[in-house]
């Protein structure tokens, strides 16, 4: 027992130092970027979209609540969730992905099960938000068909750029086929076949096989929504997406910049494809900004300008990580004077 814990505690350092090291290299990227681009022009081009800064966040609130709607949809085969806990859950798991260094945002999507555990347990909680995830997956994918299609006709894009843009969608939409018939065969077998390759993780099959079992069911009962409602969720979904591309469109325009719409799409597709790729570093701190960087330039943009448009959704992701902080602090001190009225009944 004592050498498995000793092992586990091992390996969780190792990965630890990899996430540490990940988040370090892509501020180091994010560092040269700034620095070759000119720090005094990008900061000019901050401070001048900075004004704008209140709309820009407002834009992003509302992409959120509309994902939350979303979400109230696919969680409402279980049981109703308040929309307003759920967008606080969306604010919180957002933030944390700025804060945690964790890749793919996968802290802050784990915190979306905790904070709605009042209303709704994890084992309804977990099967809501991945099918959720899955139509939000697929929104993004017919928006970046869509958006790619759209800029190979009226952009002049390199060829490389193209292919590369190609290659990457075609990725994500191998994965996101992948997870659909996962979840609608189930993980319960495929994890039970794996199992066997080793008594320790048989063990762990055998304590978690209830839970498999129930999860695989769950999932199977979100297929057997209402299409009319599914269909909502994904539209909901669909114009979030596309208030990110209007998100850019404000910065470059507070710029003092023209933006025409396919130069946006282009740029908030091209920025997409970017951080799902680089998804293992931690934030896309680095990676995101250059996305954007070579999107604008790409499109006829200097360099400056595409990489303080990175910057300027980076702040806004900092500004939410600090709303994170606030919304955690005030729900701890609720449960906490709640548990404290409890004891003094």
């Amino acid at each position: 027992m004592d050498n498995n814990t000793n092992k586990n505690d091992s390996q969780n350092k190792k990965k630890k130092l990899v996430r540490i090291s990940l988040t370090i290299f892509g501020l180091l990227l994010l560092a040269i970027l700034i620095w070759r681009a000119g720090p005094q022009v990008v900061w000019e081009n901050i401070v001048k979209a900075g004004y704008y800064l209140p709309l820009i966040c407002i834009t992003a609130l509302f992409w959120m609540l509309l994902q939350s709607i979303a979400w109230s949809i696919v969680q409402s085969v279980f049981q109703k969730v308040p929309v307003m806990t759920l967008f606080r859950a969306k604010i919180i798991a957002d933030g944390l992905g700025t804060l945690l260094p964790v890749a793919a945002n996968i802290g802050g999507e784990a915190a979306r099960a905790v904070i709605i555990k009042p209303h709704s347990p994890l084992n309804e909680g977990i099967p809501g938000i991945v099918f959720d995830k899955t139509i939000e997956y697929f929104a993004s994918l017919v928006y970046l068909a869509a958006g790619l299609f759209l800029s190979l006709i009226y952009l002049k894009i390199p060829q490389k750029l193209k292919v590369s843009s190609l290659v990457a969608l075609g990725a994500i939409t191998i994965v996101l086929i992948i997870m659909v018939i996962l979840q609608f065969k189930g993980v319960y077998p495929i994890i039970g076949r794996l199992a066997g390759i080793s008594r320790r993780s048989r063990r762990w099959f055998e304590q978690k096989e209830a839970s498999l079992k129930d999860f695989d069911r769950n999932m199977r009962l979100m297929f057997s929504h209402s299409k009319t409602g599914l269909l909502v969720a994904f539209l909901l979904h669909f114009v979030a997406r596309c208030l990110g591309a209007l998100e850019i469109y404000i910065i470059i325009r507070a710029m003092g910049w023209p933006a025409s719409l396919v130069k946006v799409v282009f740029i908030s597709v091209f920025t997409v494809i970017i951080n799902t790729a680089f998804f293992i570093i931690p934030g896309q701190w680095g990676a995101a900004e250059g996305g954007s960087l070579l999107a604008a330039a790409t499109v006829g943009y200097p360099p400056t300008i595409g990489l303080s448009v990175g910057l300027m959704r980076r702040v806004r992701k900092i500004i939410f990580a600090v709303l994170t902080v606030i919304l955690t602090s005030a729900g701890k001190r609720k449960e906490k004077l709640a548990t404290e009225n409890h004891h003094a009944r």
